[in-house]
């Protein structure tokens, strides 16, 4: 019995115990409810939660059945959760003109219709006429977002989106006719006239001026020519130049710099650009709808700056188109076209109707206030044009690794379309790199891109780890962001490797070396190439050039454990 009582009274204790531990286990969930309930708005939860979503890569993006790769994150979910995507989204993937018309505001054009798009609004314009949208547009790093269903309406594409999948899906029969004509003027995206005088310097002119033409309306800058010259690395204004020495400059962020030493501005990066030939007109008309202004080599027939003696110059019209062998010697800007422009309007016999716009940099005096008309069939028109397709105003990268200051030169490979490639650097302080560089050297290049950090020797290399792979359609050069950022320590010597697939080509890798007058340090770079990804060779040793290969990072952003 005596058992049983203490029994009892161990039993009522553990009771009391138990009641009024439930009391205040309920007192503290009631006080966690309340403040998840806090956390639960909609304003708080959905950014963490979008930021969350993106960094994963959890937005899918099915485009007539077939996966869209986001690796470069040019759509993502809004701080609403809601699928949006770049005005490069809707250039490469929706196929229209779209381009920032303030720092608040874009323009996509759909041919001839115009939408007016500013952030923060649910209301834009079609053709000056309001239109009521679901999703206001919104900002990221510099750039604007517009929301996929708004687009998808507006272009007349079927769209859906399974929101617990967070998958879009868009349908789409044929994207949007490029217009019969297109002028870059009407639309404020032409810098102004230059004249280059008896220099040989049109060069400089036009890749300035393309790169101005691709900022407008939004960044208006008046860029220096003349740095471009003398503080290139090939240098030597008397020896003219071409694309190539112009690239090196802005690739390598030694430029672009401001004409006025008084005009404070924020460093504009030229990120990737895309390159063209003679026999892709339709892809130049793209370019220049899509990008602005696009530099390109000409023949100029008399060696004067009006062409007033050439006979392939009307200078009633305004009109010129050269039939003949001479290589190109000169460089103009294309910022438009007119399918219909009268083939009779041309000093000679051409086969057609159709001119593209150019715009010259012998002064307002020459043609239409420094604007002229080449014909299609002119021999040499759209020779060596490039379009500037990303170009940086808000800092996305704080620091650059390179070796090649004096940019592509040639390329070396192993005698098929395929080939790897290394570069090495040592890290200038606690930093993240999150991009890396190249040139693709002609259509439809496939690339896989790896990081090796603690690099060592060549034994390093078998450590890569994929950080990035895709395919670009245009030769030209890519700036590719990995799919997460890697870090590396101060002094820490870290690789970018790349794999390269250019089909019709034998050599796919970029890289600088002396020729004519361009001066190559071999000591900055410490690079390698590779047949087989296994095997690899110093290419400053056997072949007396450094790679064209970048890497682009900043500073290292701390993350807390969840715990702490």
């Amino acid at each position: 019995m005596r058992f049983s009582k203490r029994f009892f009274v161990f039993t009522i204790l553990i009771v009391f115990a138990l009641i009024w531990k439930f009391n205040n286990w309920n007192d503290r969930y009631a006080a966690v409810e309340a403040f998840r309930g806090a956390a639960l708005n909609e304003d708080v939860l959905y950014p963490l939660m979008s930021k969350n979503l993106n960094d994963a890569g959890q937005l899918k993006i099915n485009i007539n059945g077939e996966t869209y790769s986001n690796s470069q994150q040019y759509a993502i979910l809004d701080d609403g959760l809601n699928p949006v995507g770049s005005l490069e989204f809707v250039r490469t993937i929706m196929g229209s003109s779209a381009f920032m018309s303030g720092e608040k505001s874009a323009i996509v054009q759909i041919t001839n219709d115009i939408y007016e798009f500013t952030v923060g609004e649910n209301v834009i314009t079609k053709n000056g006429e309001e239109a009521d949208i679901t999703v206001a547009p919104s900002m990221r790093k510099g750039q604007i977002y517009l929301g996929l269903e708004d687009l998808c309406k507006i272009f007349g594409y079927e769209y859906s989106y399974d929101k617990a999948k967070y998958t879009v899906d868009i349908q789409y029969h044929t994207k949007p006719r490029l217009p019969a004509a297109y002028d870059l003027r009407k639309l404020n995206r032409v810098s102004h006239i230059r004249n280059q005088g008896s220099k040989s310097t049109c060069w400089a002119c036009a890749s300035v001026e393309a790169l101005e033409s691709a900022l407008l309306p939004a960044y208006p800058h008046t860029f220096s020519v003349d740095a471009m010259i003398n503080e290139n690395s090939q240098g030597d204004e008397s020896k003219g130049g071409e694309y190539t020495k112009a690239l090196a400059y802005l690739l390598s962020w030694q430029g672009p710099v401001e004409e006025d030493d008084n005009v404070e501005s924020k460093p504009v990066h030229l990120q990737s650009a895309q390159f063209f030939d003679s026999e892709n007109l339709d892809e130049i008309k793209r370019a220049v709808y899509n990008y602005g202004g696009v530099s390109t080599s000409i023949y100029a027939s008399v060696s004067t700056s009006n062409l007033n003696g050439s006979i392939s110059y009307n200078s009633f019209t305004n009109s010129y188109c050269y039939n003949g062998s001479a290589k190109p010697n000169h460089d103009v800007v294309i910022i438009g076209w007119d399918d219909n422009y009268p083939a009779k309007n041309f000093s000679s016999n051409v086969e057609g109707n159709g001119a593209f716009i150019c715009q010259n940099s012998w002064g307002d005096g020459f043609g239409d206030d420094g604007v002229f008309y080449i014909s299609y069939y002119d021999s040499n028109i759209g020779y060596q044009a490039v379009a500037y397709v990303s170009v940086d105003t808000h800092n996305t990268y704080s620091y650059i690794y390179q070796s090649d200051l004096s940019g592509w030169v040639g390329q070396v490979g192993f005698g098929k379309a395929w080939a790897y490639a290394a570069n090495t650097f040592m890290a200038k302080a606690d930093q993240q790199v999150e991009a890396t560089g190249f040139y693709a050297l002609g259509k439809d290049t496939t690339y896989h891109v790896y990081f090796v950090p603690k690099y060592e020797n060549t034994g390093s290399l078998s450590e890569k780890v994929l950080v990035a792979k895709g395919k670009v359609e245009q030769p030209g050069y890519y700036t590719i962001k990995f799919n997460s950022p890697q870090p590396v320590t101060k002094d820490e010597e870290f690789a970018v490797v790349l794999y390269l697939n250019t089909p019709d080509t034998i050599r796919p890798i970029a890289v600088e070396y002396e020729a004519e007058d361009k001066v190559v340090d071999l000591t900055d770079g410490k690079g390698f190439i590779s047949n087989n990804g296994l095997n690899w060779e110093h290419v400053e040793e056997v072949k007396s050039a450094n790679l064209c290969i970048k890497a682009y990072a900043n500073n290292l952003v701390e993350v807390y454990d969840n715990e702490e």
